[in-house]
């Protein structure tokens, strides 16, 4: 018996269509965006760093080397702090003076910069990047308890790149859905554009596959996989995805799914599911889907997965969110 279990993992934190614009000529992230073949646009009202005395922040800064703040969005809101401490000690630098500092506060942007002649990033936050690095807790980060509130997308599309990587299909060259999405969606907060609402996705594919031996025969398997045709991977994820979530850009569903000719069920994988790494959950009028991320093997939310069986042609949307918040 052949089974695989795929995990969609963003390579780059999650950007705004405002912020896509200005990465077209970052040659360091699209390094990252070469690895995505499979990308979901969504939308949620527009989040910001709140300060309230910006003065106030840089004096307890200096003495606790601390910054304090709070992040909002409509109807949601949570504080809690940057530890500079922690924080160069996870990128393996000293301990620095704050005067050697520079400091950029805004209400969608903190940056950290070390003063030199060549001025040097230490580290940066946008809300999404924000929201990204809370979910693999890191030290340099406390409070912030509810940040799963902030990581819940409308999803309106979810498109695949056969040709080049997602960044390049979707931001460089004329893209009609995400052109339409500005069109045609209104912003969900008042004040809002559109373009700082949209949220871009850039998925790769961990994949893991089991194999259970029953009978001699099946010995003949041995070292023989599934995995090496990656793009039939991530057009069977595609299928999938569109096939359950039934998002409202996606013209073609895919009704069919699984019994396509491009899909793992035309392969000697007997039972496979595809789920979300990622602390985000998507909605769309039909349904929902709960990822989580499993920090070093352990995730304290079960992420939902869609479940194919080759043997019966099912496809089903098991909700493990669901269970355990009623178990």
């Amino acid at each position: 018996m052949r089974a695989q279990i795929h995990y969609l993992e963003l390579v780059y934190p999650p950007i705004s269509n405002q912020e896509s614009e200005w990465l077209k000529n970052d040659t360091e992230s699209l390094d990252w965006f070469k690895r995505s073949k499979i990308y979901f646009i969504g939308q949620r009202a527009e989040s910001k760093f709140i300060f309230e005395n910006e003065n106030l922040v840089l004096m307890n800064l200096s003495l606790s080397g601390k910054i304090n703040f709070k992040f909002e969005s409509v109807g949601n809101e949570m504080s809690g702090s940057i530890d500079l401490v922690e924080l160069f000690k996870a990128h393996d630098l000293p301990l620095m003076e704050f005067g050697d500092l520079d400091i950029e506060l805004g209400d969608k942007l903190i940056r950290i910069w070390k003063k030199s002649e060549d001025p040097e990033v230490i580290d940066w936050f946008t809300t999404e990047k924000f929201l990204y690095n809370l979910s693999y807790q890191p030290p340099f980060f406390s409070g912030f308890e509810n940040y799963r509130d902030f990581t819940k997308y409308h999803l309106h599309y979810i498109g695949i790149s056969t040709k080049n990587d997602s960044f390049s299909r979707l931001v460089i060259k004329p893209h009609d859905k995400r052109l339409r999405i500005l069109s045609n969606e209104h912003p969900h907060n008042k004040g809002s554009r559109v373009t700082d609402e949209m949220i871009l996705f850039f998925f790769d594919i961990n994949s893991l596959e089991i194999k259970q031996y029953l009978h001699p025969t099946d010995f003949n398997e041995l070292g023989k996989n599934e995995l090496e045709d990656r793009l039939r991977i991530f057009k069977d994820a595609e299928k999938a995805f569109v096939n359950i979530l039934d998002t409202n850009y996606n013209e073609i569903k895919f009704k069919d799914y699984p019994n396509y000719a491009d899909t793992l069920i035309n392969s000697t994988v007997e039972r496979y599911s595809f789920s979300i790494n990622e602390d985000i959950e998507f909605i769309t009028d039909k349904t929902t889907i709960f990822g989580a991320r499993e920090n070093y093997g352990m995730s304290k939310d079960q992420a939902d997965f869609i479940f194919i069986d080759k043997d019966t042609g099912s496809v089903e949307l098991m909700k493990l969110k669901d269970k355990s918040t009623k178990g």
